[in-house]
């Protein structure tokens, strides 16, 4: 089909039982930035802090302040501090594997078992599917994090929860920015954001240039991206705002390696990706609304979006899809008192369809990089009703009860109009589902705990549903967690503990002959795991007053330990193995001095110490690893900001992430995608 022209010319303990009793809203684990004032679709970041405190659940704010500090290219330098958020390059930019108490735990391309918003408004298709090429860190003035069943209040009934990249608009931030990143492998990021606001209305627009030549062969990378919101306080109690976003990205792809080639020369590229010039050529325009009406206790907000995706994508074949998605829903949130007592309702509708023209080409020859003869041409259909309600009560002395359910009913069609059809091509799948929850949450001064029970459900995207006879099934599960977040003197925490029971989880096996996927419904799977963030002053700084030098200890640790319970096939019975695709244990921090002028400086490091499965027979792992590296910089409200910044510095050969295979025998795989070297990389950014 025909490439349309460039898109863009259209438009982030534990002693304190002997406190007082207060009940208190906490914040969640966040480095603090400036306060920013806010708008009635667009809230403030303190104002995120408040509404995530009162979820008895994983939960953060990610700032932008933090990840701007160094190179900011990545999910995995977005998401480098945030507990439970498994954030792992396969390369440059714009590939990840991104999964949330193992969701989507066999991805490594393309995002699934996450909801991916901008301002509450869905990003993620019909299917469920989402591109990490839509996600722009620095045009987010910070990023909403919920894990697990704790987005229930946000529509999402997902295994991994959601994340919400929220925008600056013309009030948070008036005026002009650039920014500047350069650094190894020919890297450069380029992004220039102004915004202004007059009277009753504001508008911001963010345009980002970015290249890379990558530090493998054939990791060629280049891409723009221009996000723009323009809102209408139309009275002191309504508010619009129209969203406009454009992407292109270009991506080559240099594919997997086996642990011998990796340690013979990390840098190289599998020869099959270079044969065929395998690539990941994406153009999105994207067009949504967020409509806020505020009515003494009750909030009103309607949100609606059109998705316009051009996909050319050669890999084992040439993948050629167009699609067009659309989504309307409405939330209520009322806070009259109940009895007497503090009483928060939300409930909501989200309404979504989408059409994809899916189109497979053979190559012209063998040995060719040219498209040949069209293989196939399917039209698939999504669509979904979405209905969520959620309940918070105050019981008396700091108890808050949460009670809440999601219901949802999807549709997923395949049908063939080119190409050979057989019993399985053309189907009509439908599901249905309701995922309960119920939590408690125990406020005191300056520390919360809490726990909650909550259902998941996930119906198959079309990536998983490619035949009726593959994955026919939706995903269920329920999750048990407890935790605590909270602060006391010169320390502060965030610990969440859950534990999952999940039928017919969604698994997807590569074929490392064909490098096809094909997904099946394990019958019965385990997750279970840790989320700690921690960060300490070791000058031993209080975090309520102001500190001339602080000596900041700031980590996360993610735990996961994903097993079969009951699984069975006529090969071969996996109950008790391990479910390949991550490691148990990621260790991330960071050591810096800091003053109040701005200036910071310390060690970065990275830590795995357990490589993890690559197969679900358990034959074969990755090796553990370690990265240590060093920045230095200063952050600035207004004028200059700069930083360098050092990874890998002892230049460790190491895999960041890997494919999963259902069997590898023992023997080396060609499933090892290769993390960058010793890379060196500077920034500035302006604000004026």
């Amino acid at each position: 089909m025909t490439r349309k022209s460039h898109l863009l010319s259209l438009a982030c303990l534990i002693n304190v039982l002997n406190a007082e009793d207060h009940s208190q809203n906490l914040a969640p684990m966040v480095v603090q930035g400036k306060k920013e004032p806010a708008t009635l679709t667009v809230p403030s970041a303190a104002a995120s802090r408040d509404e995530l405190a009162k979820t008895p659940g994983g939960t953060e704010v990610v700032e932008a302040e933090r990840y701007l500090t160094g190179r900011s290219s990545t999910l995995a330098d977005t998401f480098f501090l945030s507990p439970g958020v498994v954030a792992q390059p396969r390369f440059g930019s714009d590939e990840a594997r991104l999964s949330i108490r193992g969701s989507g735990l066999q991805r490594t391309f393309h995002g699934r078992g996450v909801r991916v918003l901008q301002d509450g408004i869905a990003i993620n298709l019909a299917d469920g599917g989402f591109d990490m090429q839509s996600l722009e860190p620095t045009a987010a003035e910070y990023i909403n994090v919920w894990r697990g069943g704790n987005a229930l209040a946000y529509g999402s009934s997902t295994l991994g929860g959601a994340i919400d990249y929220i925008s600056y608009t013309g009030e948070s931030a008036p005026g002009i920015q650039a920014r500047a990143e350069i650094g190894s492998w020919d890297y450069q990021r380029f992004t220039l954001a102004g915004g202004f606001g007059e009277g009753s209305r504001d508008l911001f627009s963010t345009f980002t240039y970015q290249a890379q030549d990558g530090f493998r062969d054939h990791a060629e990378q280049e891409n723009f991206r221009l996000f723009n919101n323009f809102g209408w306080q139309i009275s002191d109690h309504l508010e619009t705002r129209f969203y406009l976003s454009a992407i292109q990205s270009n991506s080559a792809l240099p594919g997997s390696l086996t642990r011998a080639q990796m340690h013979d020369d990390p840098r190289q590229a599998n020869p099959s990706n270079i044969l065929r010039d395998q690539r990941r050529d994406y153009e999105l325009l994207r067009i949504a609304n967020k409509t806020t009406l505020r009515s003494g206790a009750n909030t009103f907000e309607m949100t609606s979006a059109f998705t316009y995706k051009d996909l050319d994508h050669p890999i084992f074949q040439v993948i050629d899809q167009l699609s067009n998605d659309y989504m309307w829903g409405v939330n209520v949130t009322n806070e009259s008192e109940l009895f007497g007592r503090e009483n928060r309702l939300k409930a909501g509708l989200l309404l979504s369809y989408g059409e994809t023209n899916a189109a497979q080409f053979l190559y012209s020859s063998p040995s060719s990089s040219q498209r040949g003869a069209m293989l196939q041409d399917d039209r698939q259909d999504a669509s979904n009703i979405e209905v969520y309600v959620e309940d918070q009560y105050e019981l008396g002395k700091g108890f808050v009860t949460i009670l809440g359910a999601s219901a949802a009913r999807n549709h997923r069609e395949n049908k063939r109009v080119f190409g050979t059809v057989n019993p399985s091509t053309n189907y009509a799948l439908e599901y249905d589902q309701i995922a309960p929850k119920a939590g408690l949450r125990w406020d005191r001064q300056n520390v919360q705990f809490f726990a909650n029970v909550s259902g998941s459900y996930e119906p198959p995207s079309f990536s998983e549903a490619i035949t009726s006879n593959v994955a026919r099934d939706a995903q269920t599960g329920m999750t048990a967690e407890i935790g605590t977040r909270g602060r006391k003197g010169s320390v502060r925490w965030d610990l969440a503990l859950y534990h999952s029971q999940i039928n017919d989880e969604l698994l997807a096996i590569l074929d490392p002959i064909t490098n096809l996927s094909t997904t099946t419904n394990a019958e019965e799977t385990s997750h279970a795991g840790a989320e700690l963030g921690a960060e300490i002053d070791l000058l031993g700084n209080d975090w309520n007053t102001e500190s001339e030098n602080r000596l900041v200890l700031h980590g996360a640790w993610t735990y996961g330990r994903f097993q079969f319970e009951k699984h069975q096939t006529a090969a071969y019975d996996y109950a008790g193995n391990t479910i390949a695709g991550l490691p148990p244990h990621l260790v991330r921090a960071e050591l810096l001095w800091k003053n109040a002028a701005g200036y910071y400086a310390g060690p970065t490091c990275e830590w795995v110490p357990q490589g993890g499965f690559i197969d679900h027979r358990n034959t074969l792992k990755s090796d553990p690893y370690h990265l240590i590296g060093f920045k230095v910089g200063r952050r600035v409200e207004d004028g200059m900001s700069w930083f360098v910044e050092a990874r890998n510095l002892d230049d460790e050969v190491f895999a960041a992430t890997t494919g999963v295979i259902d069997n590898a025998g023992g023997a080396d795989a060609a499933q090892f995608l290769p993390g960058d070297g010793l890379g060196v990389f500077a920034g500035v950014d302006f604000k004026w």
